[in-house]
Formats: structure tokens, sequence, C-alpha cells
């Protein structure tokens, strides 16, 4: 959660990179000091009770949205899930060696207006747990005449979850200061559902079901492995 005191340790760190200039500009890619990441390794395609259903895939984006995701990420996943009782689960995944490049661009905010699916409702926060282990969930739901989509996701930024805006700035320059340009993975996962509360739900029980079903090295990919780093307007946890 970002206090006074970080507000100020960001605000000391972007007036040190200014002062300091090109000096300090990072020049080594962090996921080049780390095994590489192949995403239809890292998500398995079973866990639990749901398995691939290959009839559907998450929304697919416009020509030139797509361009611009495969510009600015080395890699992206989109599958959807059922379990037995017809439940669908879809995720979608983007991973970028530079997650300053383009990194805004898979953001649900960003991405559904521009495939034609406003947001009704805005971006709020609630804290999961996995085990002992916190994850800051963004939900946020976008809608049109036809399709109800309530949305969970959260980000990673080299090895901590954080979020947009000052928290995600903060961790990017605490990598910079270091030499390092931080990787980044936006983990989406949705469905379609006027059932919002009920939505959410089946959504967090999908992702504990994925995380559960991982390999331990996956699961410190995705749920980072320093405490997670995000905004001050974190909601009261879920607890599992």
């Amino acid at each position: 959660m970002i206090t006074w005191r970080s507000a100020a340790v960001l605000l000391l760190l972007m007036c040190v990179g200014s002062v300091l200039g090109t000096s300090l500009r990072p020049t080594i890619f962090l996921a080049d000091t780390k095994p590489p990441i192949e995403l239809k390794a890292l998500f398995p395609a079973d866990f639990g009770p749901w398995k691939i259903d290959p009839s559907i895939l998450p929304l697919e984006p416009s020509p030139d949205l797509k361009q611009a995701l495969e510009e600015s990420y080395s890699e992206t996943l989109s599958r959807t899930y059922v379990r037995p009782d017809g439940k669908r689960i879809m995720l979608s995944i983007a991973y970028g060696r530079n997650q300053h490049k383009g990194m805004n661009w898979h953001r649900p905010e960003i991405c559904y207006p521009a495939q034609g699916i406003p947001i009704s409702v805005p971006t709020s926060r609630v804290e999961m747990h996995f085990g002992q282990q916190p994850l800051p969930i963004s939900h946020l739901v976008a809608a049109n005449p036809s399709r109800v989509e309530p949305i969970s996701y959260w980000v990673v930024v080299g090895d901590r979850v954080t979020s947009f805006g000052r928290a995600h700035k903060l961790v990017s320059l605490s990598y910079g200061l270091r030499g390092y340009i931080p990787d980044g993975m936006l983990i989406r996962v949705s469905s379609i559902n006027k059932n919002v509360d009920e939505a959410f739900e089946d959504q967090r029980e999908f992702i504990i079901d994925m995380l559960q079903g991982m390999s331990p090295a996956a699961r410190q990919i995705v749920l980072g492995t320093r405490a997670p780093f995000v905004g001050d307007d974190l909601m009261p946890a879920l607890s599992h």
C-alpha cells in the first residue's frame, strides 16, 4: 500500500534519475538473467476440475490492437477453460521482456473499450490469499448490450506483483536504478455473466485451482518472490 513515505521515495528517485540522466539508464534485461518463459508450459492445460475448451476463445483484438500487442509483447496466450458444471472462464496472458514497452495496451481498462465494450463498473481492488501469500487482484466489469464480462487481473513486474500507476512506476524505477530493464506479465481472468458477484467468485475459485495446479517454479513467476507492492486503494481481503 502506498503511503506518503512511498510517494516521497518515488519523488526522490525521479529527481535522482533526472539529475543523473543517462548515466543511470538501464541496459540489462532482467529476463536475460532468468530461465526463459514459455506461457504454454507455465499455465497448465488442465487442473482441478478445469480443462481447455477449444470451442471458445477470449475476445480477439482488432487488427490494429493485435499489431500493437505483437510489437509490445514477447508472447501472449489466450484460452477458455470449462469445468463439469458448464462454467467457463477465459484466461489471457501477455508477457514482455521489456515491461516499459506498451504494457498499457493489454490493460483491460484500455483494450476492452478499444474493442467496443466500455467499462461499466470501474476498477477496484481486493486481496486474495493463496495459502499465506497475498495476491492483490483488480476487479472491473466491461459491458455492452449483448455482453457483460466481469474481469479479474493482476500484473507482475520483475519479481513483484504490483499495480498500474504510482506503484508500477516505483517498482520499475527501483530496477532501473540497479541497471535492469524489468520484464512484465499481465494475467487476466474473465467470464460472461450478468451476475457479477457470482462471476467474481467463480474467477476466484479458478485462480486458486490454477495456482494449485502449477509447478512451484511457475507459481513464483506469477505470484512474485517479493511482497506485493500496490496502490493505496486496496480493499478488504478475501481469504482462502
